[in-house]
């Protein structure tokens, strides 16, 4: 036992260090792997998410309705409800998107690993390769730092004390008295496993799309410095040899990019879209409560607001390295090359001209426009109802 904690310790030391692909999906599959829905599995473990799913519809479900048919009285209560349904809404849609995506998923991490397998064929753009990374796996460990330290010490607290009812939801409906032994103890037991089974999916899910985009806007960049280095001001015999025997691989990586940029829309584009929706929601009913009540939403409203922002962020990066990469493409040398090598260079930069984009539920582009848009959108929304 004390030589596989060991083990483990030094693993995770490891990973933490590296800045290469594996060591990101190492750290992104920790919790999934014990729980049964590993990113490596071929199968779906079903016993974990129908048993997620049913104490979801009793826990948020049940609670909900109970709770809005007995005790909500004032528009607060309804509000505060309302964020029950969303997580509930938005759980059950990651339940389904696991089960019914996971073939796709495994095709799209092939193809991830596979392309950065050959961004890492070329030697002198290894530092560069690893610094960019470097910059990827940071922002997956602090979105997953911050959203734990907030369910940890605020989110989780509040969530499983029965003695309370700041999430206005009726708890363990069914096992009333609360206040006497068992059933208080069953409840708290009720309670928190759906709690860390909602975090566990929902950082896993977010975690995992957030590094897609981030690893995808990577290799763009990598592809634009090694279209660059195609021109020299040394043009000899030499170097074209290199560049005939470079630009087949770059059209291969540029297909295979592509070809994920498609996968991730299809893989992501409906759950993103109900991601959008409710986070769009919450952020706007998160500031018609009291100053009490949005300390207890607090991680809620800090993990949609992150969420959407980075979501955003990301994907307008992806635009920027796809575009950087179509100039690149433009001003690789290629007046200097044959006719042959001209028609390869003419390919690329046709597949590069085409806009590339992710749209949320197929329909709402996600860039850094969406997110300046919706958050004028909220603040005209927030003038009206507080002011």
């Amino acid at each position: 036992m004390v030589f596989k904690l060991s083990n483990f310790i030094i693993e995770t030391k490891n990973h933490l260090k590296g800045n290469r692909i594996e060591n990101i999906l190492w750290f992104v599959n920790i919790v999934p792997k014990l729980l049964g829905f590993s990113l490596e599995r071929d199968k779906v473990f079903v016993p974990f998410w129908i048993g997620t799913a049913l104490l979801l519809i009793y826990v948020y479900g049940v609670g909900s309705i109970v709770y809005q048919a007995k005790f909500a009285r004032v528009p607060s209560d309804y509000v505060k409800n309302y964020f029950n349904v969303s997580i509930l809404i938005f759980v059950l849609t990651n339940c389904y998107w696991w089960i019914k995506q996971r073939p796709l998923l495994k095709t799209v991490l092939k193809q991830v690993a596979e392309n950065d397998r050959l961004a890492r064929e070329t030697d002198c753009l290894l530092k560069k390769h690893e610094n960019l990374l470097s910059v990827v796996k940071k922002i997956v460990l602090i979105f997953n730092g911050c959203n734990m330290i907030d369910a940890i010490f605020i989110y989780l607290p509040h969530r499983i004390d029965v003695s309370n009812n700041y999430y206005s939801m009726t708890p363990c409906v069914g096992l009333e008295p609360l206040t006497a032994s068992p059933n208080r103890e069953i409840c708290l037991i009720i309670l928190a496993l759906p709690e860390f089974c909602i975090i566990t999916i929902i950082l896993t899910f977010q975690s995992l799309i957030l590094f897609l985009i981030a690893h995808t806007s990577t290799m763009y960049q990598l592809l634009s410095a090694e279209m660059l280095l195609l021109d020299e001001q040394d043009f000899d015999q030499i170097h074209y040899k290199e560049v005939k025997e470079k630009l087949p691989k770059l059209i291969k990586r540029h297909v295979l990019t592509l070809d994920i940029v498609k996968n991730l829309q299809d893989l992501y584009g409906m759950p993103t879209g109900v991601n959008f929706g409710t986070n769009a929601v919450c952020i706007a009913l998160f500031f018609y409560l009291s100053l009490q009540e949005c300390v207890n939403f607090s991680p809620i409203f800090i993990n949609s607001f992150l969420v959407f922002f980075l979501y955003c962020f990301l994907c307008q990066k992806l635009i920027d390295s796809s575009e950087s990469f179509e100039r690149s493409v433009y001003a690789c040398g290629w007046e200097k090359f044959d006719v042959r090598e001209k028609r390869m260079v003419y390919i690329i930069l046709l597949q590069a001209q085409k806009p590339l984009k992710l749209l949320a539920a197929n329909i709402i582009p996600v860039n850094i426009y969406t997110f300046a848009t919706t958050l004028q959108l909220l603040y005209k929304f927030l003038t009206v109802v507080k002011f």
